[in-house]
């Protein structure tokens, strides 16, 4: 059985992100001094200092309190990288397991596939009476429009991508608008739709890691609303 080992620190990360945290990370070493640096600089100065004006033994005392303070520091921001590598791992392995996935985001367009039905959740708020929903193409033409009487809360709607004989709409996207009465007044109402996910782009944060959809343009992580089988 093979003994090597796998970064699942990639996971997600193209060639070129990962060169760039390298560069990023060799440009911050070289910008900074450790506590070998100044080792040296402590000998060199005891070396080349005058007999008659020796180094003061508080100054040497405060200067190697120093120097254990930046090595403190050190230890610290090399720990706490880690974690960060490690919480990108997590990440990373979390973002991949999506693709294939329905997520739910925060968009009335729906792209449908010509065979597998639409979903999407209507918001009905506190309670809507009078509900209608329209389905309409690319081209903002009604294909379709249903009724409901009254609803309130997170409201299911499914569209089966079909006309009234049965004959299914092209593949494409389609915009679901719903509409209702709350206290007498005519409101419009939220929609959100599902889409599957096609690929995960990996950033640093989960704000940054954006999710291709299929039919649809990409989101990032912290705009889905819900996760499905």
């Amino acid at each position: 059985m093979s003994t090597d080992s796998f970064d699942y620190s990639t996971i997600g990360k193209t060639s070129s992100y990962i060169a760039k945290q390298q560069a990023e990370a060799e440009a911050a070493k070289s910008k900074s001094l450790d506590q070998e640096d100044f080792l040296k600089l402590l000998t060199t100065q005891l070396t080349n200092q005058d007999p008659s004006e020796p180094v003061d033994n508080n100054q040497m005392v405060t200067t190697m309190a120093q120097l254990s303070v930046v090595d403190n520091l050190n230890t610290i921001t090399s720990g706490m990288n880690e974690i960060n590598d490690s919480i990108t791992s997590s990440t990373a392995l979390t973002a991949s397991s999506l693709v294939g996935r329905s997520v739910l985001v925060d968009s009335q367009q729906a792209f449908f596939d010509g065979s597998n039905q639409v979903t999407a959740k209507i918001d009905a708020g506190d309670g809507t009476s009078n509900i209608s929903i329209d389905i309409l193409d690319s081209h903002g033409t009604l294909v379709g429009s249903y009724s409901a009487n009254a609803g309130s809360g997170s409201m299911d709607f499914t569209w089966d991508g079909q006309d009234s004989e049965g004959n299914a709409y092209p593949a494409g996207m389609y915009t679901i608008q719903a509409s209702g009465t709350q206290n007498g007044n005519s409101v419009s109402l939220p929609v959100s739709t599902y889409a599957t996910v096609s690929s995960v782009t990996l950033g640093n944060t989960l704000g940054e890691t954006t999710l291709s959809l299929i039919g649809q343009d990409d989101v990032t992580l912290n705009r889905v609303k819900e996760f499905s089988l």
